[in-house]
């Protein structure tokens, strides 16, 4: 299946508005659209030339009333919508300072809830997802989730006769990239990064359409690459939700450390193509790993 086939045609951007509730336990604001007779979270199509930050803060304050300060990324997300077109939403974390509501033609109600009753009555997966995330910022703006990816199927490397660098995706790999690409998608994601290796690449290509996010070539991730620098890079990736594709031989070697250094690891010692690997950072610390195999 062409990676093609993920690009997202519709932009757009919303916010997840918090605020300290009465009782002293932070409250998310909900909207119900009358259109669709459903609670989401505030968000918009971008207009012409608009940036998505500005569209997002925009989208909040028309649709809610309330002003927002101090956006914190969350991350892009892709989905279908009912009709079938592809859209792409890049959301931010916003602390609510004052306003008003008023009902409109978009929005006719609102709600602040806890984030267990937002849960509850959210109706869209990808939404309890940007959520959960935007909860995490809330306590923890450092608070990191890496997904550690070994690149997919590329075929026997024996019978390739051109260089390795420039080695292909083979049809089981391209299906396998496509995975990555659906799984990913429907969580927030902020950046990715690869090797300059052609398979890597080709691995990242499907998710670089979904989210509308180009993929950022990282010398570190090289297949000769050194086990402390990439680390070192997850550790510094403070706040991001990052999607991190490289070579079998790099992802043993932090893994091995890893072990190594006592990281309780949730699954086994193993790191087959197409296979992730989430590591959650806290504060630059790596506070657990969990193994999460290709689907074929």
């Amino acid at each position: 299946m062409s990676p093609e086939r993920f690009r997202a045609s519709i932009k757009a951007a919303g916010g997840v508005l918090y605020r300290q509730g009465e009782d002293g336990e932070r409250e998310f604001l909900l909207v119900h659209r009358p259109r669709y007779d459903d609670w989401s979270l505030p968000k918009g199509k971008l207009d012409r030339k608009e940036g998505y930050l500005e569209a997002g803060l925009r989208e909040v304050r028309e649709e809610t009333g309330i002003q927002a300060n101090y956006p914190i990324e969350i991350g892009s997300v892709g989905y279908e919508t009912a009709v079938g077109n592809r859209k792409v939403v890049r959301w931010w974390l916003m602390e609510a300072a004052g306003g008003k509501f008023r009902a409109n033609r978009e929005v006719d109600a609102i709600a602040w809830l806890t984030l267990r009753k937002a849960n509850k009555r959210l109706q869209y997966t990808n939404d309890r997802k940007v959520l959960r995330r935007a909860n995490a910022l809330a306590d923890d703006p450092t608070y990191a989730r890496i997904y550690l990816v070994r690149h997919a199927q590329a075929g026997v490397k024996s019978r390739w006769k051109g260089k390795d660098r420039k080695r292909p995706l083979d049809r089981r790999g391209r299906k396998q990239a496509v995975d990555l690409a659906v799984r990913f998608k429907a969580h927030p994601i902020t950046m990715i990064l690869t090797s300059d290796y052609q398979r890597c690449l080709q691995t990242a290509r499907p998710l670089e359409n979904a989210i509308r996010l180009s993929a950022v070539v990282d010398p570190r991730l090289d297949v000769k690459g050194k086990p402390g620098p990439v680390l070192k890079l997850v550790r510094d990736l403070k706040g991001e939700a990052a999607v991190i594709v490289t070579h079998g031989e790099v992802i043993s070697a932090v893994m091995e450390m890893l072990a190594t250094e006592g990281l309780d690891l949730d699954g086994p010692m193993e790191w087959k193509k197409g296979s992730v690997w989430v590591l959650e950072v806290k504060k630059g610390k790596i506070r657990s790993g969990k193994y999460i195999p290709p689907k074929r």
